[in-house]
């Protein structure tokens, strides 16, 4: 499935190209890691926004492929696809109440982007040498985004033949609330890339994704009944004696109030409904600039291609 989505995607945008001057589009790779900021894990506090509770040591990876083109010198368009997974875990955060929650997940999300990219910073050379090569952008973006997700952790609990299973998290219902797979997002951020020889651009860049869903987690509101015995009740419930001392020692060491198993029954608060989730990529990115159908690429680019530039001739006048 993953690889027809992206075949697709790249004889769309090759054909587009075929239509227009090839010298203002550039096609390009990334690679970097993920992160994500909801209610599992983290520090001592309680969630706290944007970037100030992120799980570093719960960081993952992210791959992706892009398309941009150059509308004007300081503007330009990009199209991107990413594939990327975000994880955390109650177990490592300093949280005394969240180690004694115990939960746990890990989510995969294929994101599909559309955004403009503004010039905030240009140096057309960079190495002051007066070759023109390389130079060098600074830029931030903003744009729109949708992407597929699906929350899954591991069993461990009564039905021993289930331990080490990994389920899907959203049809297991664990809040009693049906959330979708597909969402929007709002990526923002910045980057900077340097061009060389005119074709090569080597980049990195930082972007944020606003969510409007608190579920990439299955973690928002507060805990249900599930019956005993079930996959559903071992997943939503998962604090265990084991964790509730952890908790505890973590709790006497912080000098803060001890959580007791009363606090993880239904009615109690599992999650924070009054914040969405949302993640974050870092990338190091690599694109080639297409250069070669407009006359003004041919006339100005063609010693790139080891192509010598004719002279013109002049007729002799008596």
């Amino acid at each position: 499935m993953l690889r027809m989505i992206f075949c697709l995607t790249a004889v769309v945008l090759f054909s587009v190209t075929e239509m227009s001057g090839q010298y203002q589009w550039d096609f390009g790779v990334a690679a970097g890691a993920s992160n994500y900021l909801g209610e599992i894990g983290g520090l001592e506090d309680t969630r706290r926004d944007f970037v100030y509770d992120m799980k570093l040591n719960r960081t993952q990876y992210v791959i992706g492929a892009f398309a941009r083109y150059k509308m004007s010198p300081q503007l330009a368009a990009n199209f991107g696809i990413n594939y990327g997974r975000i994880r955390a875990n109650d177990n490592n955060s300093l949280n005394p109440a969240r180690v004694a929650r115990n939960l746990s997940f890990r989510n995969d999300i294929l994101e599909f982007s559309l955004r403009g990219e503004f010039t905030l910073f240009y140096d057309n050379d960079a190495g002051g040498r007066g070759f023109y090569n390389p130079d060098f952008r600074v830029y931030g973006f903003l744009g729109a985004a949708i992407f597929h997700h699906s929350p899954k952790a591991r069993y461990y609990g009564e039905l021993e033949e289930f331990n080490d299973e990994m389920f899907e998290l959203r049809d297991l219902q664990t809040e009693g609330v049906e959330y979708g797979n597909w969402e929007f997002a709002v990526p923002a951020g910045i980057g900077l890339y340097f061009t060389f020889n005119k074709v090569h651009r080597i980049g990195w860049e930082l972007g944020y994704r606003f969510t409007f869903t608190d579920y990439l987690d299955d973690a928002s509101t507060q805990y249900i009944a599930h019956p005993q015995g079930t996959v559903a009740h071992g997943m939503a419930d998962r604090t265990t004696p084991e964790a509730l001392q952890r908790a505890r020692e973590l709790a006497l060491s912080q000098g803060v109030d001890v959580p007791n198993r009363g606090s993880f029954e239904p009615g109690e608060k599992r999650g924070d409904p009054t914040n969405n989730d949302g993640y974050l990529f870092t990338q190091f990115t690599y694109s080639y600039v297409l250069v070669g159908k407009s006359n003004f690429a041919r006339r100005k680019y063609s010693y790139l291609k080891g192509k010598k530039r004719k002279r013109r001739k002049t007729r002799a006048k008596f």
